[in-house]
C-alpha cells in the first residue's frame, strides 16, 4: 500500500520496520496535533480519522500514549478509547507540596496583575496555569512583561506556544515525562508526535535516543519554525496527522 505521506518509507529510514509492532511506543499530544487548535479549549474534538486509527493502533503497538498539557479528566473526556495510556498534566502528577505552593502564589499574583487586560483568561489546572491571550490585542511580550515579578518570585517556568503561555514548576516536564515512560515500558522503538514549544523537550529526548525512532512535528502558522529543524517528518495539521496514525496503523496490521 502507497502511503499519502509515505509513512512506510519514513518507518524504514528510522529503523521502525526493523521491529515488531509490539515493540513501538506512540506518544502523541493532543491539541494542534490530534485535535484542532480552536478559540476555546473546552470546544475542542479528536479528529475521527485519529480516533478510528488509535483504536487499532492500541491493539497493536506496546503502548499509545497521549502526553498532554490538559487534565487528565479532560483528556479522558475526550478521547474515549480503550488502552490509550493518558498522562496529563504535561506528566506533571507527581509535584511537591512546594512546587503547589509556587503555583498558587503566581496565580493569586497574575490573577491580579492580568484580570483588567480583555481577551485573556487564566486557566488554573492541578499542575501549571495557561494564560490564553487568542483574541486579547496586547502583545504576548506586554503579557510577559506584566507577569514577570511573579515568574521570577516564584521561580517557576514559562513556555510560550500557540497563543498560549504557559506557566509550571519544571522546565522540561514533557520531555521527563517520556523519559520515565520509556524506562518503565522499555519499547524497542519510539514514535513521537506534537506542534507546540511544549513538545520540544520531546522532540529532543527521542531525537537523542540510540533505540529506532521517528518525531513527527505538526507544523502550523503559530508555531516557530525552528521547532521542527530535529524532526524527522513534518506534516501540516490535525487531518494529515489522521492520515499518518492510519497508515501507521495499515503498516502494524501487516505485520
Amino acid at each position: 500500500m502507497q502511503s499519502r505521506l509515505d509513512v512506510r518509507g519514513e518507518l524504514a529510514a528510522s529503523r521502525i520496520s526493523d521491529l515488531l509492532p509490539a515493540d513501538v511506543l506512540l506518544v502523541t499530544d493532543f491539541d494542534g496535533t490530534l485535535a484542532d487548535v480552536v478559540s476555546n479549549p473546552a470546544d475542542a474534538r479528536l479528529n475521527p480519522e485519529s480516533d478510528a486509527a488509535l483504536r487499532r493502533l492500541t491493539r497493536l503497538l506496546r503502548c499509545v500514549a497521549i502526553l498532554s498539557s490538559r487534565s487528565r479528566g479532560d483528556l479522558e473526556a475526550r478521547v474515549p478509547i480503550e488502552g490509550v495510556e493518558l498522562i496529563g498534566d504535561s506528566g506533571l502528577g507527581d509535584m511537591t507540596s512546594d512546587e503547589r505552593r509556587r503555583m498558587d502564589m503566581f496565580n493569586v499574583e497574575a490573577g491580579r496583575t492580568l484580570a483588567e487586560v480583555p481577551g485573556v483568561w487564566l486557566e488554573t489546572k492541578p499542575a501549571g496555569t495557561a494564560i490564553h491571550h487568542r483574541h486579547a490585542r496586547m502583545h504576548p511580550a506586554e503579557i510577559l512583561r506584566r507577569i514577570g515579578p511573579a515568574v521570577r518570585e516564584t521561580g517557576l517556568h514559562v513556555q510560550v506556544g500557540r497563543r498560549v503561555i504557559e506557566v509550571m514548576p519544571r522546565e522540561r516536564p514533557k520531555g521527563d515525562a517520556l523519559a520515565g515512560l520509556i524506562v518503565r515500558l522499555q519499547p524497542g522503538g519510539v514514535i513521537c508526535v506534537g506542534d507546540d514549544e511544549n513538545d520540544r523537550p520531546m522532540f529532543d529526548y527521542v531525537g537523542a535516543l540510540t533505540r529506532p525512532h521517528l518525531t513527527v512535528g505538526v507544523a502550523s502558522d503559530e508555531a516557530r519554525a525552528d521547532l521542527f529543524a530535529g524532526c524527522d517528518l513534518v506534516v501540516s495539521g490535525p487531518d494529515e496527522v489522521g492520515g499518518l496514525l492510519t497508515d501507521l496503523a495499515g503498516w502494524a496490521e501487516d505485520q
